[in-house]
């Protein structure tokens, strides 16, 4: 059996050497990427771009091992992993559990055009910096930032009056449990509002515990709640990130030209979607539509009422989730001081 194995080796290198084709080293990298999306989703699908990328332009001396939908744990489980250095990097919302302030990835109406998102959450943007400074502080390192949709709400009704706040709605909304952003916004645009677990949230509007839900993308809830969405909203209260993370010890431990490798694609693939998210959300109305939706998507004038209305009325209510210190860093980001 020896014999042949060195028979089959010998022939194999042979080959190679024939077909000039240049010999398979093994990684000298090994790292781990998780996510909590679907595999063929528009996030699963950049997180694998990252890592075929990466191996890519490494020569295959990095390799990634991309483990999609939550397989290493819930985002909040894994976000403390990354911490711990127990993964490597992560593209996944960012959680509050261990720092407050983090709520500037959700905080409403911090950028309600596309435009305005992306300078605010590119690389040297205001509220990417702040977001950066804020996991350094957990031993975390920001490389990128997937914009995985503009928010909106998902209604198994039809609501009136939509982008005129304080006018009661007369319809209960499920705000996520913990925080207070959401919960405080949709209550002052007229809702009365719930706190439903995810996996209760589909049982719940279906048998009408509440009316609707806030906190996602046209494309989660297409996914997700597309039979019993009858109204969907383009509020554009944010928009929804997924944060390429990474633990800072671990970035370090690598050569510098490994770093800025992963930077850099990181920030490829953040800065291509910039400029596509808007399309991808219109493909996701649009078969919101086609599955039987009303898709209410507010003017360019009504977005900015939101907004003024929204810094003016639901900001000073919640500033608490992020300290005077981050929010005097927003409302100087916004020019608003």
């Amino acid at each position: 059996m020896q014999t042949l194995r060195k028979i089959f080796a010998v022939g194999a290198a042979a080959t190679v050497l024939a077909l000039g084709a240049a010999p398979i080293f093994a990684a000298e990298t090994s790292l781990r990427l998780t996510h909590l999306f679907r595999v063929e989703s528009d996030a699963g699908q950049a997180a694998q771009t990252f890592a075929d990328e990466v191996k890519a332009r490494s020569n295959g001396r990095i390799e990634i091992t991309v483990y999609p939908a939550s397989q290493l744990g819930d985002w909040t489980e894994t976000h403390g992993l990354l911490m711990q250095g127990a993964i490597d990097i992560g593209l996944q919302p960012l959680t509050t559990n261990f720092d407050r302030s983090l709520a500037i990835a959700w905080f409403p109406y911090i950028a309600p055009t596309y435009e305005e998102a992306k300078a605010a959450y590119s690389r040297g943007g205001f509220a990417s910096d702040i977001a950066d400074e804020l996991m350094q502080k957990q031993g975390l390192r920001l490389l990128g930032v997937f914009g995985d949709g503009m928010g909106g709400a998902g209604f198994t009704k039809e609501v009136s009056n939509p982008a005129t706040p304080g006018e009661d709605k007369k319809l209960r909304i499920r705000v996520w449990p913990g925080g207070t952003t959401h919960r405080v916004l949709m209550e002052k645009m007229g809702f009365q509002v719930a706190t439903v677990p995810w996996a209760e949230l589909y049982t719940g509007m279906q048998t009408g515990v509440v009316d609707g839900q806030i906190g996602g993308s046209p494309e989660m809830t297409f996914t997700n709640f597309k039979d019993i969405t009858k109204t969907w909203v383009q509020y554009n209260d944010h928009l929804e990130l997924a944060w390429f993370v990474m633990n800072a010890q671990r970035l370090q431990s690598l050569p510098e030209e490994d770093q800025k490798l992963l930077l850099d694609v990181a920030q490829e693939i953040s800065s291509k979607r910039f400029d596509e998210v808007q399309a991808a959300d219109e493909r996701q109305l649009q078969a919101l539509e086609a599955a039987g939706a009303t898709v209410v998507r507010l003017t360019p004038e009504e977005l900015q009422q939101m907004a003024a209305f929204t810094r003016e009325h639901v900001w000073p209510l919640i500033a608490k989730e992020l300290g005077d210190e981050v929010m005097g860093k927003l409302r100087k980001g916004l020019q608003l001081d």
